[in-house]
């Protein structure tokens, strides 16, 4: 068992993924094991977690799943979110004309969801997600600094993920044998729940990567009154004025001149702030579940 744990890595599409999010060209490996000790380690209470609503308590579908996103609107409408491009997705390949990209199509996973939607907040999609827009502004201003080849090469990192770009059960197979390695486990994992996992340890590597940028904006920006500013953080601790106005001799291995690639000790600071409860945060004794630090719920 332990010989086919070494054999399943996702090593080389994390490192990619952390570029992708807004690490440095080249991230440390130490900090990129870190990064897959972790995601792995949440993925798994995700799986024990979901099985306990399962009808059998052995066969993992994607309701399950889903149903333990349900205290994060905001997650859950992302998620929502991802649902619909894929459908249009395959509509596309399978080169249905006319798409009207205004009528949201309901594929199964959806219809739970609205099932479970007893207010309609998981389907409104008319909130803008501010997580996604810092996202995807900080991925803008990291495209500025490179050149063709290296713009193509974060284009490649930004759609890398846990699943290839057309899903099957067979290229999923890979991130199963990643999270149960066990030859001889009893859990029965549908096609779909594959799928959200997928989409679940992706969400969790971009989370973490956002958490370390955080605490280094912490560490580096003092009493700036500022930085509680909504999107501040991406700009003010990724970016100088110099290289926001044209610098030349910009390296593209780092967010900017100086800045080095996200260090294990502050993805270790980002475990410790999560489990760690913070000031006027009443738990009344009770023992958080598990699930409470999982980045992606």
């Amino acid at each position: 068992m332990d010989k086919q744990k070494q054999k399943v890595s996702f090593t080389n599409e994390i490192s990619r993924m952390m570029f992708g999010f807004g690490d440095s060209y080249s991230p440390n490996p130490e900090t990129v094991q870190l990064v897959e000790n972790i995601t792995l380690g949440q993925l798994r209470v995700i799986v024990r977690e979901a099985l306990k609503y399962s009808a059998d308590g052995k066969t993992l579908k994607g309701e399950e799943l889903i149903f333990l996103m349900r205290h994060n609107k905001h997650k859950m409408r992302r998620f929502v979110k991802y649902l619909h491009n894929k459908v249009y997705r395959s509509l596309q390949h399978n080169n249905i004309g006319n798409v009207n990209i205004d009528v949201k199509p309901k594929g199964y996973l959806i219809q739970f969801i609205e099932k479970i939607d007893e207010t309609g907040e998981f389907t409104d999609l008319t909130e803008m997600d501010e997580v996604k827009y810092e996202r995807e502004l900080r991925a803008d201003r990291i495209s500025q600094a490179l050149n063709e080849e290296q713009y193509l090469e974060f284009c490649k990192a930004r759609t890398t993920s846990f699943c290839s770009k057309h899903i099957t059960m067979r290229n999923l197979d890979k991130l199963k044998a990643w999270i149960d390695p066990d030859l001889n486990s009893q859990i029965i994992y549908r096609f779909e729940a594959m799928e959200v996992l997928a989409y679940l340890a992706y969400q969790t590597v971009a989370e973490i990567v956002d958490y370390a940028l955080l605490v280094r904006m912490d560490s580096s920006s003092g009493h700036d009154p500022l930085k509680s500013l909504v999107g501040s953080y991406y700009s003010a601790t990724m970016f100088s004025y110099a290289q926001k106005f044209g610098a030349s001799n910009l390296d593209h291995s780092r967010v900017y001149n100086g800045q080095p690639a996200i260090t294990v000790s502050e993805i270790k600071e980002v475990m410790r702030r999560v489990k760690s409860p913070q000031s006027g945060f009443l738990s009344f004794g009770g023992k958080r579940p598990e699930t409470h630090f999982c980045f992606a719920l």
